[in-house]
């Protein structure tokens, strides 16, 4: 008898069917739609603030400064890289005409 995949075909896997949620047990795969939750409802007391507006020591280890050279937007602090993101793109869009350029 030989090894399957040598001489014999091998069989194909059955797949277990979606569960009530749409996720596929299978691939182990979140349902589509199914996002964490948005930056934008962060709750976490000075996320987003002006750099000038919180003391350096009001801060934990981990918090993101950010600045988009051209800006019209001030410096932010963020809790986590991924409000940070959130920051940096809204940033970009508000870049006005910079002078010499």
């Amino acid at each position: 008898m030989a090894a399957s995949g040598f001489n014999t075909p091998i069989a194909p896997k059955k797949r277990a069917a979606k569960r009530s949620d749409g996720s596929d047990p299978a691939y182990g795969m979140p349902a589509p739609g199914a996002h964490p939750e948005t930056p934008g409802k962060c709750k976490t007391p000075h996320c987003g603030a002006r750099q000038s507006a919180v003391h350096e020591t009001d801060l934990q280890n981990g918090w993101v400064r950010t600045s988009v050279y051209g800006s019209t937007d001030p410096e932010r602090v963020w809790c986590s890289g991924l409000c940070a993101q959130r920051g940096i793109l809204l940033a970009e869009l508000r870049v006005g005409e910079v002078a010499g350029a």
